[in-house]
């Protein structure tokens, strides 16, 4: 509800906002390395190196996240190609079931 909220309070000076939420997105982002990961691997009774294959397999599309994955629905929503959207919420997730009860 927040980007509705947000995208509320701009319409009408044109501005418009747009979320993206993405699933875990492993490689190239800094919360994923050190303690974090350890703490999802093990959350999940698994070593480090078998994160991306957890996250790949859990997923309908059984791919990965990356992070050119979320620039392009960035790129979406900044471009003409969304010039009539606001208040959205794009989930760049590979279809994560688990996460449909957002």
């Amino acid at each position: 509800h927040l980007a509705r909220c947000i995208a509320l309070e701009g319409a009408d000076y044109g501005i418009r906002a747009n979320v993206v939420n993405p699933d875990a997105v492993l490689r190239g982002s800094k919360i994923w390395s050190g303690q974090w990961r350890q703490e999802r691997a093990q959350a999940y009774n698994l070593s480090t190196d078998e994160l991306e294959e957890f996250y790949r397999k859990r997923s309908m599309l059984k791919r990965n996240v990356f992070p050119e994955d979320i620039a392009e629905a960035i790129y979406f929503f900044a471009s003409e190609l969304s010039a009539k959207s606001t208040g959205n919420l794009l989930n760049v997730d590979a279809g994560h079931a688990g996460a449909f009860t957002r």
